[in-house]
């Protein structure tokens, strides 16, 4: 038997998963168990559950697949710290010595076998591996964009009949990635993570500075790709900490000679708020230059009509439109839903199940995490201190479930949803959300005033129902993991005001009865209620990591305004509702 542990870890989002013979069996964030978002030390209690899920013992385990290989790239890597006297460089040697040291990691907390194979699998390889092998393509070519990974910021592959080549990089420093990122930080937003707040913000805006920043903080690039321009940077520097403990702390990517370019804007207090909006549209259509350049030069390779793109860059669902609104570039598209570091750990796993001979059998679904039983919440329900502050109710019959929580949301309530299993991934997609009224043009507002208490120029995404998809929005690209925008038909925008942007835009999650039947049937009940197909969904959390289990969920709902939760078949509330 072929048992697979898949492991990322000193990337953000540090997490583990499980392959049996040909199946993925569970796959786990670590910051889900921590509740340290975006963790990024070793996935120890990640792969503790994984084990538990899969019912495996640890000295059962033949491979352990690590995606990161810190001696590839070497020529490159070796050139650059010696062009920039990076010898000292601590952060970095340390990150090495932390990749290269898995097996004592690991055998302080787990007997494995010591016949058991340890694979580096490249940083890039295992995100393009993580986007092929669930698409079910047999030829496809692989793109993976992101920060930086073995010394890579871009790769490209030709991917045919179970194998990647990769055919082509872009080496730090240059990084779409990083850019973003840097730009990121530029306008205030400081934690790990915050890109998307950006895409938000863009809506807003105009591209007034778009050739501002093309041309001066990007150079001519010789392969018709891109090139940073570092004179604007820091992160090529000595000693520059991204990513590189557990706390996440970054230090400044840009330095002060953007803060001089833009003097001019940075000065004008009364037009501040209007600039941030023209900035950050300005970085969203650079990078989207950038990527369009990319998707020409490598559909003119002309190695297939199918394109798999991971990478943390395949977040940025804005610039996804590019390639889901029609078939310009590519016929077949397919993004997974964990393409970020998280979902390296299932790529690394998959490219050693792919060496071993082995066909993946699964890979769409995203709900690879911890399940909690009926008698687990029941004992819960009952316990101190949540018996004296709580109501709850077992509806046994599902039907009439799905009725009653439709008609709550129908009513403007925000309802906490929490079954089967924990979504794996940075989208919540109907196992761990919170829902609401799309109708409702007051309900953002809501939502952030009970719940989330985030920047209002940030949307919530619309969960419809697959097969009326078309019927209500302008794009006809599934998205079951949000992947992309879509456009809401004029003559449905003032229906469903609460999940369309400012721009007429929607990050779409097509749903259907075959991958999430709960939630299908739910949004079914809504619609037979409202005729709209169509409910709000956001992350299940408050400033943190999606909730795990039962006990975070209720925990939400008392220290918010949170009107309800349903788990499993109990709805639970603060009174009887």
């Amino acid at each position: 038997m072929k048992i697979i542990l898949g492991i990322n870890a000193h990337h953000a989002d540090s997490s583990a998963c499980i392959i049996v013979n040909n199946k993925i069996i569970a796959a786990m964030e670590e910051e889900r168990i921590n509740r340290k978002k975006h963790f990024s030390g070793f996935p120890i209690e990640s792969i503790r559950e994984c084990l538990r899920i899969a019912k495996i013992e640890d000295v059962e385990v033949t491979d352990i697949a690590f995606n990161t290989k810190p001696l590839s790239n070497i020529i490159s890597k070796g050139v650059f710290f010696l062009k920039n006297l990076n010898l000292k460089d601590y952060n970095s040697i340390i990150r090495y010595r932390k990749k290269l040291n898995i097996k004592s990691y690991l055998s302080k907390d787990f007997k494995f076998k010591k016949s058991i194979k340890i694979h580096y699998i490249e940083h890039h390889l295992a995100h393009i591996a993580s986007a092929y092998y669930p698409s079910n393509y047999k030829d496809a070519t692989g793109l993976s964009i992101d920060g930086s990974g073995d010394f890579v910021t871009l790769a490209i592959a030709k991917c045919h009949n179970h194998k990647i080549k990769i055919t082509e990089k872009v080496f730090f420093p240059s990084s779409l990635g990083i850019f973003y990122h840097a730009m990121t930080q530029f306008l205030g937003f400081k934690n790990y993570g915050d890109e998307y707040k950006i895409m938000g913000m863009a809506a807003y805006g105009e591209p007034r500075y778009f050739d501002k920043i093309k041309d001066n903080l990007f150079k001519l690039s010789k392969n018709n790709s891109f090139e940073l321009n570092l004179h604007y940077f820091n992160h090529q520097k000595n000693n520059f900490k991204y990513v590189a403990d557990e706390s996440l702390i970054i230090d400044d990517i840009f330095n002060k000679n953007l803060s001089s370019l833009f003097i001019n804007e940075l000065s004008d207090d009364h037009n501040k708020g209007q600039f941030q909006k023209d900035f950050a549209c300005s970085v969203q259509k650079t990078y989207e230059y950038f990527f369009i350049k990319i998707l020409k030069k490598i559909k003119n390779f002309k190695f297939s009509e199918n394109l798999v793109f991971a990478g943390g860059c395949a977040l940025n669902s804005s610039a996804n439109r590019i390639l889901t609104n029609d078939k310009k570039y590519f016929e077949n598209i397919y993004i997974p839903f964990a393409p970020g570091d998280n979902g390296g750990a299932l790529g690394a796993a998959m490219v050693v199940l792919a060496k071993s001979g082995y066909n993946l059998s699964n890979g769409r679904s995203p709900y690879l995490g911890k399940k909690f039983s009926d008698e687990y919440v029941e004992k819960l329900l009952i316990s101190s201190p949540y018996k004296l502050k709580i109501t709850s109710k077992f509806i046994k019959n599902e039907s009439q479930l799905f009725k009653i929580t439709a008609k709550l949301i129908s009513e403007g309530k925000v309802i906490g949803w929490f079954q089967d299993k924990m979504e794996f991934g940075p989208r919540a997609l109907g196992n761990r959300s919170i829902l609401a009224d799309p109708r409702n043009p007051n309900m953002k507002s809501i939502i952030n005033m009970k719940i989330k208490r985030r920047e209002s120029f940030r949307p919530f995404a619309p969960s419809v129902l697959e097969k009326f998809q078309t019927d209500w929005f302008n794009d006809s690209f599934t998205s079951p993991y949000m992947s992309s925008l879509a456009f809401v038909k004029e003559e449905k925008k003032k229906l469903i005001p609460a999940v369309t942007h400012v721009d007429g835009s929607a990050r779409l999650q097509s749903v259907n009865f075959d991958s999430n039947p709960k939630f299908a049937n739910l949004i079914n009940a809504f619609y037979e209620l409202t005729n709209v197909p169509i409910i709000l969904n956001t992350s299940f959390n408050e400033n943190e990591p999606i909730v795990m289990r039962p006990e975070e969920a209720i925990d939400c709902l008392l220290r918010t305004d949170m009107d309800a939760v349903v788990i499993n078949n109990f709805l639970i509330s603060r009174s009887n509702i």
